[in-house]
């Protein structure tokens, strides 16, 4: 339960001020860059999707989180900083580390708190990407606009991992996600 608050509070800190990282944003993989047009809309959902009702906690299973280390105790449901949502302990790695889905605020809201992070699409939805590290666990947030008003947040913690090997782990989860969640 301590990694899970943990894992909110390294979240709510991406979502409101993340620290400045050098260098130039490097698209992960996975995740396709967002093409550059003039008819490029500011955040494009490709397939809006129904929110109410969803089980967080189903929209993962054992098979889904094998690559990043499979599920280590059944997901609990909610914390304290993200009401709708569901956390995923990972077997495999360090004890404490885990995924998390949730719903939150609109991705254009995402953008302003995480100015650090970077813009890519996922399953062709606006998909804002940022990263931090915190002593020595790294959190990986993808955020996707799902909804006028809302993104699906989908997040991992883990200890000593590489960005890249970390967001190569998100990136198929965010699309399982995304491509379980109701149309509306």
């Amino acid at each position: 339960m301590r990694r899970v608050v943990a894992l909110a509070a390294s979240a709510l800190t991406l979502a409101a001020c993340g620290t400045p990282l050098p260098g130039a944003p490097v698209p992960a993989a996975g995740f396709a860059p967002v093409p550059v047009t003039a008819a490029t809309p500011d955040v494009r959902i490709d397939a809006p999707r129904a929110l109410d009702g969803v089980d967080l906690c189903g929209l993962l299973d054992q098979d889904d989180l094998v690559e990043a280390g499979g599920l280590a105790a059944p997901p609990e449901r909610r914390t304290s900083a993200f009401p709708e949502s569901c956390a995923f302990p990972l077997g495999n790695g360090a004890p404490g580390d885990l995924a998390l889905v949730a719903f939150h605020k609109p991705l254009d809201q995402v953008r302003r708190d995480q100015p650090d992070g970077h813009e890519e699409t996922t399953l062709g939805h606006s998909t804002w990407l940022h990263c931090i590290v915190s002593k020595s666990h790294r959190t990986c947030v993808a955020a996707v606009a799902v909804a006028p008003d809302r993104s699906l947040v989908v997040a991992m913690d883990k200890r000593d991992i590489s960005e890249h090997k970390l967001l190569r782990q998100l990136q198929p989860i965010t699309e399982t996600v995304l491509s379980r969640l109701p149309h509306a």
